[in-house]
């Protein structure tokens, strides 16, 4: 089991935003309760092909603690964790969320 986590810090209008990788050694998944503060959160699964990924508990959370509804969440997290060039690739896992936030901001 490999698990990917991008921690993406909001700032204002979500345009200025910074992002930091979270280690998640021993756990399943970051965990915090920042309501500014989205992990990108992954399940990588045993292949190398884009099989089994999708998003952990806590992306999905994340997503809806800022706005969006469960499914519009579900279906953010499965966008980003199943993207074949985010994988082992979070600045790309990043851009793609700033883009969907600028794109389809929460709470539309």
């Amino acid at each position: 089991m490999k698990l990917t986590s991008l921690a993406l810090a909001l700032g204002a209008g979500f345009t200025a935003a910074s992002a930091t990788l979270v280690s998640a050694q021993g756990m399943p998944s970051p965990h915090n309760d920042d309501p500014n503060l989205i992990n990108i959160s992954c399940y990588r699964g045993p292949f190398e092909t884009v099989a089994w990924d999708r998003p952990n508990s806590v992306f999905v959370e994340d997503l809806v603690q800022i706005g969006y509804t469960r499914d519009k969440a579900m279906v953010i997290g499965e966008q980003i964790c199943r993207d074949e060039y985010g994988v082992r690739n979070p600045s790309h896992q990043r851009a793609q969320m700033l883009q969907i936030l600028r794109d389809d901001p929460p709470g539309r």
